[in-house]
């Protein structure tokens, strides 16, 4: 056996040195109460992981002297850039972005829909298929408030918005549209030829987003024309919770959700408008600009940007997209960022991998941007275009504390995307059980559309006071006020076998006369008890009564039905 080489002190140094782990685990956040900085698991890569390999370029020339810089001047055309005649109205902010020219596309797809799963049904005379009237417009918008009605009203199953148990009913959707016809719409619902689908899509991830491609790509597009956000953007990703077999699911271990269809959003700080987003599929079938470092995160980010560049916006964004090859890129279309970052990544100082004492700071500069790291309860690095190392003094219930002033304006700013996400979570319009990942996504696209409709009803209307739920609620009763036809609906549903006061065996309860109508001044009906018992020839008797229970509204004789009924639990 050949004798091992021992190495030097030198070779021993540059191997500890190389196996350094590229990843600094820096929160988004300063409080030690904060959940860490979430791994991202994606099949496609960021090529981050030679980033600590990695030294600073020539063009990265890091220093502790403190450069002097100032924030870009914002020069864009903020606001709503579309006329509105009722700028107060739900319904009238609601199709801006659902308009009659994506649903009519809508309607010609599920009716086309319709007509291929009767043709490829096997003659069964009782199939529901076999009821298939061709929807329209009105009738689909009907269908929509139901699904928005569902995520304000949540009930377990869906087919229980129709019963009409006591406990559980809620009788004003038996007469928006029936069960059966809101399933079958639901069946058939498509948003694009499967006939035309390109030759050109090759991978399982664009065939299946292609399904509903068109309609997202139109929603997105209104969203960013209908209004240009303010100088302040976020940058962030967000997950909706898929668990079935799709190709372009994703797995995050620190969302809530984990597993689900993942999003890159760009929102405005301030409000949580969602201006632009981007479903991610794969990699290569994604639309991205280039960025000077290659990395995905970077494209994606620039991607999102892309018509909002020179125009002075400052863009916020966690430590998986952060770079100083970014910042400098997004500088020189004079946007300025800030931004948590991994001190492992490629260009970024090296002396900010040293440990630091708590409550102390350490910053390095270069011409166009400063990296800082400060020590809290961990470390904390952030990178700013227009940022220095001063601090500022923060009052919060556990009493003062100085804090560097980039991470305070990265903490104040960053939430714009788990802003827009918790107003969403809290009207899920996006079912659980699905069996159609394109149909849940459709319902998210609708909870995002009512979500940026009421942003925009609170910057036209300052002085209202109308809360989101409110906002919803008015646009269920205006779209229902357009669009509902009472004659669609001839049977609003069976009555429950046993329609009473679920509070009869307990509640205090007195007999009263049938009040008069219009036929009789002293009306009758038939006891419940009585006609629920047979007579000597196997028939139901029949038998009328002037009373009844008010409180259960069912007709009784005094005696001895009425103490029964409010006895026994079989009635």
């Amino acid at each position: 056996m050949a004798n091992k080489r021992k190495l030097s002190a030198a070779e021993i140094a540059a191997l500890l040195e190389e196996s350094t782990d590229s990843y600094d685990s820096d929160s988004d956040f300063d409080d030690s109460d904060t959940e860490p900085v979430q791994t991202q698991s994606d099949s496609d890569g960021d090529s981050d992981s030679s980033d600590a390999e990695d030294r600073p370029t020539a063009e990265f020339q890091w220093s502790g002297n403190a450069t002097s810089r100032s924030r870009q001047q914002f020069i864009g055309a903020s606001g709503l850039q579309v006329n509105v005649n009722n700028p107060d109205d739900p319904l009238a902010l609601f199709e801006l972005f659902l308009t009659d020219e994506l649903l009519q596309v809508v309607v010609a797809e599920t009716n086309r829909r319709a007509g291929q799963l009767i043709a490829q049904t096997p003659a069964r005379p009782h199939s529901r298929l076999t009821l298939w009237t061709d929807t329209t417009v009105a009738e689909l918008r009907a269908f929509i408030a139901i699904i928005l009605y569902q995520g304000v009203v949540q009930k377990p199953t869906q087919d229980m918005y129709w019963t009409t148990h006591p406990l559980l009913a809620t009788p004003y959707v038996r007469y928006i549209m029936t069960r059966d016809r809101f399933n079958l719409l639901f069946k058939c619902l498509h948003f694009s030829d499967n006939a035309a689908l390109p030759t050109t899509l090759r991978t399982p991830a664009e065939k299946s987003f292609y399904n509903i491609k068109s309609f997202f790509e139109y929603i997105i597009g209104k969203f960013s024309s209908v209004y240009i956000p303010e100088s302040d953007v976020a940058v962030d990703e967000s997950l909706m919770l898929w668990k079935g077999r799709l190709q372009m699911k994703q797995y995050i271990p620190i969302k809530r959700a984990r597993f689900g269809l993942k999003t890159y959003t760009l929102c405005e700080c301030g409000s949580g408008y969602i201006w632009k987003s981007m479903l991610h599929t794969t990699t290569a079938s994604m639309d991205l600009d280039d960025a000077t470092d290659g990395l995905v995160s970077s494209r994606i980010v620039l991607s999102l940007m892309k018509d909002l560049l020179d125009k002075g916006y400052c863009v916020f964004m966690d430590n998986f997209y952060s770079s100083p090859a970014l910042f400098r890129q997004l500088l020189q279309h004079k946007t300025d960022a800030v931004g948590t970052v991994r001190t492992g990544r490629r260009n970024m100082p090296a002396d900010l991998k040293k440990p630091i004492a708590r409550g102390s700071t350490l910053a390095r500069y270069t011409s166009d941007m400063m990296a800082l790291k400060w020590r809290d309860k961990r470390d904390v690095a952030v990178l700013s275009t227009y940022h220095n190392n001063s601090m500022i003094s923060i009052h919060s219930s556990r009493g003062d504390k100085e804090k560097p002033e980039a991470i305070f304006a990265y903490n104040e700013k960053m939430g714009g995307v788990d802003l827009a996400d918790q107003q969403l979570t809290s009207y899920p319009c996006e079912r659980k059980r699905h069996k159609v990942w394109y149909k849940k996504f459709f319902r998210h696209l609708l909870n995002q559309v009512t979500l940026n409709s009421y942003v925009l009803y609170k910057k036209l209307n300052t002085s209202s006071k109308m809360s989101h739920i409110d906002f919803r609620v008015k646009l269920l009763e205006r779209l229902l006020e357009e669009y509902h036809d009472p004659a669609l609906v001839t049977r609003p549903g069976r009555p429950a076998k046993q329609p009473t006061n679920p509070l009869r065996l307990t509640g205090r309860h007195f007999p009263s006369f049938i009040p008069p109508n219009e036929g009789k001044a002293a009306p009758t009906r038939r006891c419940r008890i009585c006609c629920a018992s047979s007579g000597p020839d196997g028939k139901k008797l029949r038998k009328e009564t002037r009373y009844f229970c008010r409180d259960c509204n069912a007709p009784l004789c005094p005696a001895p039905c009425f103490e029964l009924f409010h006895k026994k639990s079989s009635y």
